[in-house]
């Protein structure tokens, strides 16, 4: 990836923690990259901007909270 698209990405990694945000990484589209925002529930997905520096922003639902690790079991 170039260093455009992982400053957006960067960028975008401040939602994770958010109300209902679960992961933030990458994805693809077409042949492009996009950042894909993983939520709880897509209720929300209108307060995240369309695109970032010119990479789609595609929010898809996790189906729950992600867990991982021995504190999840």
């Amino acid at each position: 990836m170039d260093e455009t698209f992982h400053r957006a990405l960067e960028t975008a990694q401040v939602w994770v923690g958010e109300d209902g945000v679960v992961a933030v990484g990458e994805g693809e589209s077409e042949g492009r990259p996009t950042i894909d925002v993983w939520v709880s529930s897509t209720e929300a997905a209108d307060r995240f901007p369309p695109e970032i520096d010119g990479f789609e922003v595609r929010v898809r639902e996790s189906g729950g909270e992600i867990r991982a690790g021995p504190e999840s079991e």
